[in-house]
């Protein structure tokens, strides 16, 4: 059996990177792309130079910036950072058909079946490297080995910038020196246990064995005994359906108007079916989630009998549960969210749910005028919404330019 060449491409801080090529001012200054400092979300993306000051993804604002005041805080745009991605996947297209898009700047590539093709994979997979450097004008780190997970972690020791090929052979030498916390299988309670043994490195598991790890941590220690010898048989899937899809917010204040939550709650649903229609899919669960200004955190959720994409029939049901959650409460709102899970590519045909070619077009109009102009040029709402909706699209600085209401 031949051995796979799996290829791992990754885009250094991928959010910072892409606001310095477009100002190069930025370059060299901490950069943290997520927000303002006073406003309550997360960094999405923080720059090496940020990374120096303790500042991470995920971290809330306000943390980034006690721990790094002189960063620059940016709010990002995500229509420029999908453009910069669809470029890169482009180049990458090129290459070989087995192609996975793992996030917006994470590739697998499989070029196994394409090696005939190609006179030296090493030259090749720099070849790919450089293409993807010269079209985007930014850096990519990049992995090579015989799975997945070998390719993932070669790309996590060559950042920022660099390449690592793990060589036929030399896999358990890659893997030894390599700290326990580089395992996706090892999150922060199994660190813990594992440092209480003594167990620093990927070395250091070997000695245990699997029947230990599986009464340490149940069917997880299957996966770490088999993690931490360098075994992945997943293979690199060309369409591989996401699980859930959601969209959320954190107000700059604490919210209790319902009328203007419940416009919230239309923008976020109008967000979330763009992407169900983007990847063509539909949910069986629509699930919205609520935090209060005592930060107690609440999730309703509902499983449909047909499956959904339609925009008014998503924000129908996310009303109906907000509204359920947010009955008779005194509190006001940090956060709103809504979540669509159990998705499918087809949906099925119903005799009491004909399809509709007209609703279909009017997302498809509705696309192109986004695409064209920007998301804030056209808001679909409900009947009924729409008085609501100018006070939100002030709120949030939009020009409400047309409003087409979707029965």
């Amino acid at each position: 059996m031949k051995r796979r060449c799996i290829v791992h491409i990754d885009i250094d801080a991928f959010f910072a990177a892409v606001e310095e090529l477009l100002n190069p001012s930025l370059k060299g200054k901490p950069v943290i792309v997520g927000g303002l400092p006073h406003e309550r979300g997360v960094a999405s993306t923080a720059n090496y130079e940020a990374r120096k000051y303790g500042v991470h993804s995920g971290m809330p604002l306000a943390k980034a910036y006690r721990l790094c005041p002189q960063g620059v805080f940016v709010r990002g745009n995500y229509q420029v950072y999908s453009a910069f991605s669809k470029k890169m996947f482009s180049v990458l297209a090129q290459y070989t058909p087995d192609l996975e898009e793992a996030s917006l700047d994470e590739a697998y590539l499989d070029l196994t079946r394409c090696r005939t093709l190609y006179s030296s994979l090493p030259h090749t997979v720099q070849e790919i490297k450089n293409r993807v450097e010269k079209q985007l004008g930014i850096r990519v780190s990049v992995g090579v080995g015989p799975n997945k997970l070998l390719a993932k972690l070669a790309t996590n020791k060559a950042k920022p910038g660099g390449l690592v090929d793990v060589q036929p052979g030399r896999e358990e030498e890659f893997l030894k020196d390599l700290s326990i916390e580089t395992l996706p299988g090892i999150g922060p309670k199994a660190q813990v246990i594992l440092r209480m043994l003594n167990i620093h490195k990927i070395g250091d598991l070997w000695g245990l064995p699997r029947t230990t790890l599986r009464s340490l941590f149940g069917l997880n220690g299957e996966e770490l005994f088999l993690q931490s010898r360098g075994i992945d048989s997943r293979p690199v899937s060309m369409a591989s359906i996401p699980k859930s899809i959601s969209r959320e917010t954190t107000f700059p204040e604490d919210l209790w108007d319902r009328r203007l939550l419940l416009a919230h709650m239309a923008y976020l649903c109008d967000r979330l079916a763009l992407s169900l229609r983007k990847g063509r899919l539909f949910a069986h669960i629509i699930e919205v989630k609520v935090r209060y200004s005592d930060f107690k955190t609440e999730v309703r959720r509902r499983l449909l009998i047909m499956p959904r994409q339609d925009m008014g029939e998503i924000f129908k049901i996310a009303q109906e549960l907000f509204l359920q959650l947010y009955s008779g409460s005194r509190l006001s709102l940090r956060l709103v969210g809504v979540k669509a899970s159990d998705l499918v590519r087809t949906r099925p045909l119903s005799l009491f749910e004909p399809y509709s070619e007209r609703r279909e077009r009017l997302g498809a109009a509705v696309d192109q005028v986004r695409e064209k102009y920007g998301f804030g040029s056209l808001l679909t709402v409900r009947e009924g919404m729409l008085e609501n909706l100018y006070g939100f699209e002030k709120q949030r600085g939009f020009v409400l330019k047309t409003a087409s209401l979707t029965k």
